[in-house]
């Protein structure tokens, strides 16, 4: 592999050491991800010499790696959701809050690959074949990120969707021989979800939870999908009181599997799509066919477009952000980053 750093910390930054087709381009491969490992960065290297490719397992590698490289025309990040948003936000601590964040892409290898699969990536090895194939600029879309608890991002929530994941995780690591060729599939997720967090849902029941719009102001989305703009709703307002089971935002339509999680995250650039789910357990599970292929209007389920929000929960609930678990909140906030991201566009690559 070429362009390793090998002075981490320095401010130079290697030219790769050989032309090729890979050349300014730096791709980094999350050792832990679904089909990650030494084994798939060998092969990405080998599909685009001259690419500095770097296998790392943290993100104190990531942001040295970062440090060491010449300013690249595109970075990629070779895994899932978590490896992605670990990319964004060591790219932000690289790069002043007036400075853009260089071109972004996903070479997907993780297990759901929400936001590769929402920018038309194909499989891995297709990805390579196109970007070897490359001549030119790489063809972007802008990407709008959420800002949670200091972190980029471009989906997170809390209720069953955090509680999903953590029952899938434990799922995963519980399976062992065939099964757990099963469990790492969207067959998994379901019965993680049907399984482990449905009836958890039926004894506990929704917490109640409390939205807020801190911004300048929010839109609710009608029968027909359209944004409307809710007139007298000043920062403080509350939009929100009342039962939840997945009290959620994105700005990525896709939570993973294919799940169309957030139908409207594109519908307004520069906004968040939030998104609260009043529904009990029975119900949500005779929905998830509806629920999956992101259909409006759906009962229950209750849709805003805007750009700062808190939710306040009756009980800790879990909190889950771009697909990793960080613990239980009572208060959380969410804000529309005031940067964006121009991620590769796989659908105009080819």
């Amino acid at each position: 592999m070429t362009g390793t750093p090998d002075t981490p910390g320095s401010s130079a930054w290697p030219a790769p050491s050989r032309a090729g087709t890979g050349s300014g381009l730096a791709v980094l491969v999350n050792a832990n991800a679904k089909r990650g490992g030494r084994r798939v960065a060998v092969q990405i290297a080998r599909a685009l010499p001259g690419a500095s490719v770097r296998l790392t397992k943290s993100a104190q590698e990531i942001d040295a790696w970062l440090r060491v490289l010449t300013p690249p025309r595109g970075v990629l990040a070779a895994g899932g959701d978590g490896t992605a948003v670990a990319l964004v936000n060591a790219l932000a601590r690289l790069h002043a809050d007036s400075a853009p964040l260089p071109t972004m892409g996903i070479l997907p290898l993780g297990t759901g690959n929400g936001w590769a699969h929402a920018l038309g990536a194909p499989k891995l090895h297709r990805c390579l074949e196109m970007l070897a194939g490359l001549r030119g600029t790489l063809p972007t879309r802008r990407c709008s990120l959420i800002e949670v608890e200091g972190t980029l991002t471009h989906f997170a929530g809390s209720g069953w969707d955090a509680m999903i994941l953590e029952d899938y995780k434990r799922q995963l690591e519980a399976s062992k021989g065939p099964g757990r060729h099963f469990s790492k599939s969207v067959y998994g997720y379901l019965s993680a979800t049907l399984l482990r967090t449905a009836p958890k849902v039926a004894v506990f029941g929704n917490p109640n939870v409390i939205i807020e719009n801190l911004g300048p102001e929010v839109y609710t989305v009608d029968e027909d999908g359209h944004p409307r703009r809710m007139e007298g709703v000043a920062p403080g307002a509350v939009i929100y009181d009342g039962p939840v089971g997945i009290a959620s935002v994105g700005t990525c339509p896709e939570f993973g599997y294919r799940f169309k999680a957030f139908p409207f995250a594109e519908r307004m650039p520069g906004f968040m799509s939030v998104r609260a789910y009043s529904r009990g357990a029975l119900g949500a599970v005779t929905t998830i066919p509806r629920l999956w292929r992101g259909m409006h209007p759906l009962q229950g389920m209750h849709d805003w477009l805007a750009t700062h929000i808190r939710m306040t929960f009756s009980r800790a609930v879990s909190l889950q952000i771009g697909g990793d678990a960080h613990g239980m909140r009572r208060t959380i906030e969410y804000r529309a980053a005031s940067r964006g991201i121009g991620m590769v566009d796989w659908r105009r690559m080819g």
